[in-house]
């Protein structure tokens, strides 16, 4: 019996420069898109039942919503430099931001430049801050006093705001 043998090598015509570089493309192309959505399924998702604030409706890169809690009615101690606080009391909202790999971590004074920056932008005034780990200011926002308060450490993010309001009186 003969056996037959399919070549090893093919019998069309090589490429032409231009289909070698429209390949490459194709091929560049799949590459990023593949990282791209590598990266973008890389950020943990927010903690169930957790939303970002709507007085800071975006985040710093790379961060997920690790933990949330909302009161109806407190009293929140806001720093001020020297050791002193502003208490502030009325509906109270605590989100904590967290990333996975420190590398993804914001320096500092990233974190606290963004928040000033946020808070300005919105009309609101900075009333202390320490530029590597906090901030902290109000605005007024639909005839509410609102105070805000952002600290950054050990690849965490943590917002504390309070709308300032009256205690609903319960007990007559």
């Amino acid at each position: 019996p003969v056996l037959e043998f399919p070549l090893a090598f093919s019998t069309r015509r090589p490429p032409s420069t231009a289909e070698r570089d429209a390949r490459m493309r194709v091929r560049l192309a799949a590459l990023a898109l593949l990282l791209a959505s590598a990266n973008a399924l890389a950020v943990r998702p927010d903690k169930a039942g957790c939303t970002d604030h709507p007085l800071f409706p975006t985040r710093m890169p790379n961060y997920y919503i690790a933990a949330c809690e909302s009161k109806e009615f407190t009293a929140w101690p806001f720093k001020l430099q020297k050791g002193k606080t502003r208490v502030v009391e009325g509906k109270y909202t605590f989100i904590t931001y967290a990333v996975d790999d420190r590398k993804d971590d914001q320096a500092g004074v990233a974190v606290v430049r963004n928040y000033e920056n946020a808070l300005k932008k919105i009309g609101g005034t900075v009333a202390d801050s320490v530029p590597n780990w906090w901030v902290n200011g109000s605005v007024v926002v639909d005839g509410k006093e609102v105070w805000a308060e952002a600290e950054r450490g050990n690849g965490r993010i943590w917002l504390r705001i309070v709308e300032k309001q009256e205690m609903t009186q319960h007990v007559v």
